[in-house]
């Protein structure tokens, strides 16, 4: 069984979810569908959820390996 990285999994999925409620704020108060709307503050949290939902997942492989292949918890 894969604990640690369950657990670090579904504490990275809390941030996600934390991440994509920034941008939906962002875009209900800028009244913006698509894009940034040439917002600053609305791009830059649209590229911190990008980047997070692209290389977490690569993240959580690489634990799950390490775990799997027994390697200190730490």
């Amino acid at each position: 069984m894969l604990l640690v990285t369950s657990v670090i999994s579904a504490v990275l999925t809390i941030l996600f979810i934390k991440l994509s409620f920034a941008v939906i704020n962002l875009r209900q108060k800028n009244q913006v569908g698509f894009g940034t709307g040439g917002n600053e503050a609305l791009e830059r949290a649209i590229r911190a959820q990008g980047n997070f939902a692209e290389y977490v997942p690569f993240g959580i492989i690489l634990l799950a390996c390490l775990e799997a292949n027994k390697a200190p918890w730490w």
